[in-house]
């Protein structure tokens, strides 16, 4: 599922792509099929041409192009024909109420989502000290059932439903949570699922004295989470090349920053690196 744009450069082209799809960069695979051409005295002028590809899966769930341009205006029908009956002549029901009302409602969203992670963060490991020989006794299975069990109740307190499977294999540990309300367990950009993994690495620490690595996910999301960073690295890439100055992406935590630094050195012309302090570190691109 894919649409061309043209104008006069490529970056307009893509902004053009982006504005209309409402989309951002890591939604989307960016093809450049012509640079354009600047002409001399407006002869041989030529616009750039770019095609935008929708690679995220949730995205790709319309059915067309013109369905995921439409999504918002179907989305504001929907609520204004459920809203219409009780909010007739009610304060605030005026021009450009929706679009404020819409917006304070994603801002607050993401704010709880930036709480909660926050609050999950500081979640004690557990609530009573185990004997450090217990610890040295306790094999990987238990270690890993027991910080299921722990994540569990963590969850359970946020009164979502959930269920869970977990797998062992060597020294790392994999628990895939099940759940309808999935998007709330996985929070913005996954800040509330990475905040649970960090609490679930912190207790099976605590519990287990050998080497070991927790990844908690929810419905295979950081696959998906993955293929949308490397493609965001591509593209971010190819901007650094255009634009010819650094291109400063948003904090990540360091596995994901390793999984865009990895995709960026097997591109040439360019170089990363990383700059600011956790949790608000970010990666820099530059065309060498």
């Amino acid at each position: 599922m894919y649409r061309v744009y043209t104008d006069e450069t490529v970056d307009r082209a893509i902004a053009k792509g982006l504005e209309e799809l409402k989309v951002s960069e890591a939604d989307v695979k960016i093809d450049v099929e012509e640079e354009g051409k600047k002409g001399l005295f407006g002869f041989g002028r030529k616009d750039a041409v770019v095609r935008l590809t929708v690679i995220n899966p949730e995205l790709k769930m319309y059915e067309s192009i013109d369905a995921l341009i439409a999504r918002d205006a179907e989305q504001a029908d929907s609520v204004i024909a459920e809203e219409v009956p009780e909010a007739a002549g009610a304060p605030g029901s005026g021009p450009g109420s929706s679009d404020s009302s819409d917006s304070m409602e994603e801002s607050e969203n993401e704010e709880a989502d930036v709480i909660e992670a926050e609050e999950l963060a500081h979640v004690p490991a557990q609530d009573e000290e185990i004997d450090e020989e217990v610890q040295v006794q306790i094999s990987i299975e238990e270690a890993a059932e027991q910080t299921r069990d722990y994540v569990e109740r963590i969850i359970q307190d946020m009164n979502i439903e959930r269920t869970s499977e977990v797998e062992v294999l060597e020294n790392e540990v994999h628990i895939e949570l099940f759940s309808p309300m999935a998007a709330k367990l996985i929070g913005k950009r996954g800040i509330t699922l990475n905040a649970l993994q960090e609490v679930a690495q912190q207790f099976f620490n605590s519990i287990y004295r050998s080497y070991g690595v927790i990844t908690l996910d929810v419905e295979n999301y950081r696959e998906k989470r993955r293929e949308t960073l490397e493609n965001l690295a591509v593209n971010m890439s190819k901007k650094a090349k255009r634009i010819e100055g650094p291109v400063k992406l948003e904090p990540m935590p360091s596995f994901e920053r390793k999984i865009m630094h990895h995709v960026l050195s097997g591109i040439e012309g360019i170089e990363t690196y990383s700059e600011g302090a956790e949790p608000n570190r970010y990666i820099v691109i530059e065309k060498k």
